[in-house]
């Protein structure tokens, strides 16, 4: 993924939390749990992205861009779990767990100006299908 992908995953992060999110929070717990199942994800691969990234400076001697990558995007991976966790425990969503969630990642994180996402209801399920696939990634595999 390179710094294009990076921004545009950013940019879908901030239009969920900052356009979506509090519309649907007071309507629709389970679609939150959704989108917040979504922004997870979407921060554990800019994470994972960067570490790479982070990992191929450093095979060509550059640590301290390397270094730099990783202060970057450090707060993502913490981020990306807090967001997991709201979207798979069962406890309702409120605007205070959204605002820690938004001071998490950013301050200066702005609503986009073009909305990328025409229907939040496409993302219907993401809850879900995160818990099965951690729980995959959990269950031993028997021979």
């Amino acid at each position: 993924m390179a710094i294009k992908e990076r921004t545009q995953q950013m940019r879908v992060v901030a239009e969920i939390l900052l356009v979506h999110l509090p519309e649907i929070l007071p309507k629709d717990q389970a679609l939150a749990h959704d989108l917040l199942a979504v922004v997870g994800t979407a921060l554990h691969t800019i994470y994972e992205d960067a570490e790479q990234s982070a990992k191929a400076w450093d095979k060509k001697a550059y640590h301290s861009r390397a270094d730099e990558m990783r202060q970057e995007w450090d707060w993502a991976l913490a981020a990306s779990n807090y967001a997991l966790g709201l979207a798979l425990r069962p406890d309702p969503v409120n605007f205070t767990t959204l605002k820690k969630m938004l001071q998490m990642i950013r301050p200066n994180l702005e609503r986009p100006a073009r909305h990328q996402i025409s229907d939040p209801e496409r993302f219907r399920g993401a809850a879900q299908a995160v818990g099965q696939q951690q729980a995959r990634k959990r269950t031993p595999v028997r021979e």
